[in-house]
Parts: C-alpha cells; structure tokens; sequence
C-alpha cells in the first residue's frame, strides 16, 4: 500500500467546508440527514451525531471509495459545523447535534428516490458496476421492488443519470448474498453479468484500494479516535483493507447459476 501522505491530509482537512445555515432534517432515510447549507453556495445532507462512529466512517471511506472507482454518487465533502450556529439555532433536534467536522453529500436540486419505472432509463453497464460494487463492499442496503423498498439510489432527471447514496452498513458482518441476489435494485442484471466483466471491474476496484490509506487520512481524527487515542471504532484501517483485498465472496460468487 502507498505511505501516508501526512502533509497532504492535513491540507484536506483544513479545506471542510463550512455550514452557514441547516435548514432541517430530511424527511426519508433512516438516519434523517441535516440539509446544510455550506458557505460555498452548494447545499448538502450532513451526518454528524445522527449515525454512530462506525457508520460514520463507513459511509465516509465507501462512498470516497466509490468516487475513486468512478461510481455516480454526489460528490462527498466534510463540513465544519460551528458552534455559534447550533447555539442559535431554533430547530427540533438540534440539540442532538455537536460542533465539529461533519459527513456531507452534495445535493442534487431535483433528484429524486429511484422508482421501478427509472430502471429502464439506466444503462446496462452503470447498473452491472452498481451491482458488482455493492457485492464487493457487502452492501446490503440497495433493494427495491415494485412496492417500493430502500433502494438508496437517485434519479436525477435533468442529467438523467442515477445517484448512489447511503453507504454506511457495507461491510455488513451479517451480509445475505441470496437476500442481495433476490432483493438489489439491479438485479435483473446478474443473468447478463460474465467474467471478463467482472475481472475488468474486480481489477478497477481493487486499484481504488490503494486511494484508502489516503481517504482515511482525510478523516478528522475525532472520528475515529478519542482523547488518548482511544480507539472510537469497532475496526480498523488496516481491518478494512483486508477485507476488501480479500473479500469474504469473491465477485465471481455473483454470476447466475
């Protein structure tokens, strides 16, 4: 794995970008996100004391790591959410939220939850990555059927493209392959899927392994560390690594049959 680039973190983690305003919480979503405005224009949902520590960092390292591997996801920046807007704030749940360095996710202004009618709208390509992804980082958390589901997917209508959010249960110990077989939102898929698609993506991926050490290092390291050093996290960096050089299903576990 490539060293740590010290001096280039810390250039990263002074560049989070501030919150101006938070204009309430999301009404979908399990954790409910913070809608933020930050002070460079652009609005974004913020996760902050609203997901534990693990999660946190999760959604942080996968949805960077889906970045790097060329995924569309809304592009991911840490927020500084200062302490004199949570003391004025007037907003209901407010006082769950602390000052500090923030996970924010981009909005899209007219994006929208995916529906079963959008998925003829989506190349076949971008949906066999999705799939393959979602696999390789354990993903549990992408389904949807005709009643609806959660599928943490986007659809933004004016680039008419999708957008992957919510990345924060991957890595899931309890992961079902035959669950994700029968409930991803991309399913219809897998009978189209062959190896050579799945060598060329494997081998894409596994080059985004080398971006982890750096994506860690972004993080501020109240994350994932307490006074002390104490450890905030029920894993490590290195945990993480392994688990993605390795993974417990080799992405040829996903072809039919």
């Amino acid at each position: 794995m490539a060293k740590r680039k010290t001096s280039s973190s810390r250039t990263e983690k002074a560049a989070a970008v501030p919150v101006v305003a938070l204009c309430g919480r999301a009404a979908n979503g399990e954790s409910r996100p913070w809608l933020a405005e930050g002070a460079d224009g652009h609005f974004y949902f913020l996760k902050r004391d609203n997901v534990s520590r693990d999660r946190l960092v999760t959604d942080y390292l996968i949805s960077r790591l889906a970045e790097e591997c060329g995924l569309p996801i809304p592009p991911v920046r840490l927020l500084e959410l200062p302490a004199a807007l949570l003391s004025h704030s007037a907003l209901d749940g407010i006082a769950g939220l602390t000052p500090g360095i923030a996970f924010g996710s981009l909005r899209a202004p007219f994006a929208e939850e995916i529906r079963s009618g959008h998925l003829r709208s989506i190349d076949a390509e971008t949906k066999r990555r999705c799939l393959c992804f979602d696999w390789w980082t354990r993903n549990p958390d992408r389904r949807l059927d005709r009643a609806g589901g959660d599928p943490n997917v986007l659809w933004d209508p004016v680039l008419r493209q999708i957008l992957l959010i919510d990345h924060d249960r991957c890595l899931d110990p309890g992961f079902d392959p035959a669950d994700f077989r029968r409930g991803h939102a991309f399913r219809d898929e897998i009978p189209f899927l062959e190896r050579a698609f799945l060598a060329k993506w494997r081998t894409r991926f596994e080059s985004g392994i080398y971006k982890l050490d750096k994506i860690w290092e972004e993080m501020p390291t109240e994350w994932h560390a307490g006074p002390g050093g104490k450890a905030r996290l029920t894993f490590t960096r290195e945990e993480v690594e392994a688990r993605l050089i390795k993974p417990e299903l080799p992405v040829e576990g996903l072809l039919a049959g």
